[in-house]
């Protein structure tokens, strides 16, 4: 698929998967040109058909926000880019898509029969099927490979951090039955863990683990934090993906904090630049970017960003592909699914510095992944109260 420019044929998205992963690229222009190979049968016996494909999500009820005037922009220039397509290959069909779930199989056979009629008994989903089993057993590699770039995706998926303005809330503390704990009487050895420090914290509010903490505070003297009183030693740890916080008495960070060895994330970047849309010419406009813990994630402005308000693209730079020239860079990387997102910078040595760090978050995905796969098989394991961490530094 690509966009409506006739000239440049900016990538929406491809590859050799299948029509549903056709479908994550619907969207990625305000429409969206393409042609789609599907063959049936297998061997000898099996048929070829190409389709034209005219795609947008303009009726999903979670549409991009692309507005009336780029889409009618974008409509403008079909008889141009269907005459462009078929320069590359002449078509059996075509077949207009304004929903991602009309980007099945089923949907384009029933346009495909219709113009097709005397092949009709071969155009069947089960032949479609049989098809793509042929093809994915002679390319094993390939489809291994997509197949594990999924996989990985999905660990990380969960983990985008908050905005960078936005401050975490606390947790609403529910161990009311652990009895306060005066500085006096406080003898065995307890480890306090330093700011910046990775841990991982135990939260009684959802009963888990998260190994995302960092500790934020550590109080030197006794204080008062929102009505609460506070130890020397305690700490501030936040978590939750920056969500949530928590203070931590000294005596009760055996059973509540642990050490993390996940990797340290690269500083977090923030700043506006252009990033560049698709009507019926490419155009650009100002949004606002952060690149934290390993994702890049962008606002129509920094303002709905401090405000909390969902971003409009959250990418994890798993698997990235970036390309620099000049003041622009553009990237693409598993979870994009071949759509390529181009970007331009204030100047070069801004474009530079923000490929260098996102190589950088590319590298600690990675990392990420490789951390969550060694201690999935342990987490069963975690319960609070046990921690066999040596002790490092003494309250009494």
């Amino acid at each position: 698929l690509v966009g409506p420019d006739p000239d440049r044929l900016p990538l929406s998205g491809g590859g050799s998967g299948s029509v549903d992963e056709m479908r994550h690229a619907i969207g990625a222009q305000a429409t969206s040109f393409g042609l789609l190979r599907m063959t049936f049968g297998t061997g000898p016996t099996a048929k070829t058909k190409f389709i034209y494909v005219h795609a947008s999500n303009i009726d999903d009820e979670d549409a991009m926000a692309w507005s009336m005037k780029e889409r009618a922009q974008a409509m403008a220039n079909a008889p141009l880019m269907e005459r462009a397509i078929h320069g590359f290959k002449q078509t059996q069909v075509k077949v207009e898509i304004t929903r991602s779930d009309e980007c099945s199989v089923e949907f384009i056979l029933e346009k495909l029969v219709k113009v097709s009629f005397h092949d009709a008994s071969f155009l069947t989903v089960e032949k479609y099927k049989e098809a793509l089993e042929e093809f994915r057993a002679a390319h094993p590699v390939n489809h291994e490979e997509v197949t594990k770039e999924e996989e990985a995706v999905k660990l990380l998926e969960d983990l985008a951090p908050a905005p960078e303005a936005v401050e975490p809330e606390p947790e609403q503390q529910q161990n009311k039955e652990e009895p306060e704990v005066a500085v006096s009487k406080v003898r065995k050895k307890i480890r306090i863990f330093k700011p910046g420090e990775l841990v991982i914290v135990w939260s009684e509010n959802t009963q888990k683990w998260h190994d995302d903490g960092e500790i934020a505070e550590t109080l030197d003297e006794a204080a008062c934090h929102n009505g609460i009183d506070l130890n020397p030693g305690s700490m501030k740890v936040i978590y939750n993906n920056g969500m949530r916080f928590k203070w931590i008495d000294p005596a009760h960070a055996a059973k509540f904090l642990r050490m993390s060895t996940r990797p340290r994330p690269p500083p977090v970047k923030f700043g506006d630049l252009s990033k560049e849309t698709h009507s019926i010419f490419s155009e650009w406009h100002v949004r606002y970017f952060e690149l934290s813990k390993g994702f890049l994630m962008w606002w129509k402005t920094s303002a709905d960003a401090e405000h909390g308000k969902a971003a409009t693209h959250i990418i994890p730079l798993l698997g990235l592909s970036l390309r620099v020239d000049g003041t622009q860079f553009s990237f693409w990387t598993f979870s994009t699914k071949g759509t390529m997102f181009a970007i331009n910078a204030p100047s070069i040595n801004e474009a530079n510095e923000w490929a260098r760090r996102m190589i950088d978050h590319a590298r600690y995905a990675a990392q990420m992944k490789e951390y969550l796969e060694s201690t999935a098989k342990d987490s069963s394991q975690l319960s609070p109260g046990h921690n066999h961490q040596h002790e490092e530094e003494t309250m009494e």
